[in-house]
C-alpha cells in the first residue's frame, strides 16, 4: 500500500502514515536513534535577529518595532477571542512558546520565506534559536502544533512532517485527542468544524470560474483555488481514488467544506487504507 503526493511536476510515492508507524517501530526496537531532533530542519540563511516582546500564541509573537511575526510551517491551537473559546492545549503550546524565548533572552534568528508578509501584514519566516535550534520543531516535538503548508512558503515542509510524524505515533499532545485522529468522511457529522484528518473516495471533480471543487463520498467538498493549481499534479487522477487530506473543516449552506491550498495536504491512496491511527 502506497500514497502519493498529487504534486506538480511529479507524482511522489510515499508510505502512508499506518506503514510509516510500522518502519518507525521497526527502526526503534533495532536500537536506531530517531532522526528527529532540535536541530533538525536548520536555517540556510539568517535575513534578521530580532528580539520577541510579548507572545500572542504558540506560533505568533510581537517583537520589539511592533511588528507581529507568525511562524512558517506549523500551527497552533487557538487561544479564545471574539466569544470564540480555547482551544484544547493552546495555553500550553503558548507556555512552551514562552518558556523557550525565556530561556533565551527572547531572541530570535528569522529565516524569511519566500513571501514575507500575509494578508493580515504579519512577517513570515522560520524562527530559530540563538544555537540553531529550529522553534517549529521544539512544538511539533512535544505535539503541540502541527504543520501547515501555505505556499509559496513550502521549505522545510518534509523535514517537518517527519517531526509531527514522531509526535503522532507517540500520541503526544494534540496527537491524543480525538479530534486529531484520522477518521472516514463517512463519519463526519454534520455541523463539523475545526482541524481534522479524513480519509474518503473522489467521486467527482468540478470547476467553476476561479474553484475546483473535489467532491469527497459523504458531506465533504474539497475547495482549491484555481491559483493553486500550479502546485498540484492533475487532479482529475483522483477520481475513484481513496484520498487522506486534512484542513480546516467549515460548515456552509451547500453542507461540509475543507479548503487545500497545497499537495501536502491531499495525498491519494492506493490499496486498501486501514485507519492510521
Amino acid at each position: 500500500m502506497l500514497v502519493t503526493a498529487v504534486r506538480k511536476g511529479a507524482s511522489v510515492r510515499v508510505a502512508p502514515f499506518a506503514f510509516w508507524l510500522l518502519c518507525t517501530l521497526i527502526m526503534l526496537l533495532a536500537g536506531s536513534p530517531r532522526p528527529a531532533t532540535a536541530s533538525a530542519c536548520p536555517a540556510t540563511k539568517t535575513s534578521e535577529r530580532v528580539h520577541v516582546i510579548y507572545i500572542y500564541d504558540g506560533d505568533t509573537v510581537k517583537l520589539s518595532d511592533g511588528r507581529r511575526l507568525r511562524l512558517i510551517g506549523i500551527n497552533t491551537p487557538e487561544l479564545g477571542h471574539n466569544d470564540q473559546p480555547t482551544q484544547p492545549l493552546a495555553e500550553s503550546a503558548r507556555s512552551a512558546l514562552q518558556q523557550l524565548l525565556d530561556s533565551n533572552n527572547r531572541t530570535l534568528l528569522l529565516q524569511y520565506g519566500e513571501q514575507d508578509h500575509d494578508h493580515y501584514g504579519r512577517l513570515l519566516a522560520h524562527a530559530f534559536l540563538e544555537d540553531g535550534d529550529n522553534v517549529a520543531v521544539q512544538l511539533l516535538q512535544q505535539g503541540l502544533a502541527t504543520t501547515l503548508v501555505v505556499p509559496p512558503n513550502s521549505r522545510s515542509a518534509d523535514c517537518y512532517q517527519q517531526i509531527e510524524n514522531e509526535a503522532r505515533l507517540d500520541r503526544k499532545g494534540l496527537w491524543a485527542l480525538p479530534a486529531y485522529q484520522s477518521q472516514t468522511a463517512l463519519t463526519l457529522p454534520p455541523g463539523t468544524r475545526g482541524f481534522r484528518i479524513v480519509q474518503g473516495r473522489v467521486s467527482g471533480i468540478r470547476y467553476s470560474r476561479y474553484t475546483v471543487w473535489v467532491d469527497i463520498d459523504g458531506p465533504l467538498v474539497l475547495q482549491i483555488s484555481k491559483k493553486d493549481l500550479v502546485n498540484f499534479d492533475s487532479l482529475q487522477s483522483l477520481v475513484g481514488q481513496q484520498v487522506e487530506v486534512r484542513g480546516w473543516v467549515k460548515q456552509d449552506d451547500n453542507g461540509l467544506r475543507m479548503k487545500v491550498q497545497h499537495p501536502a495536504a491531499l495525498v491519494a491512496i492506493t490499496g486498501t487504507s486501514p485507519h492510521p491511527d
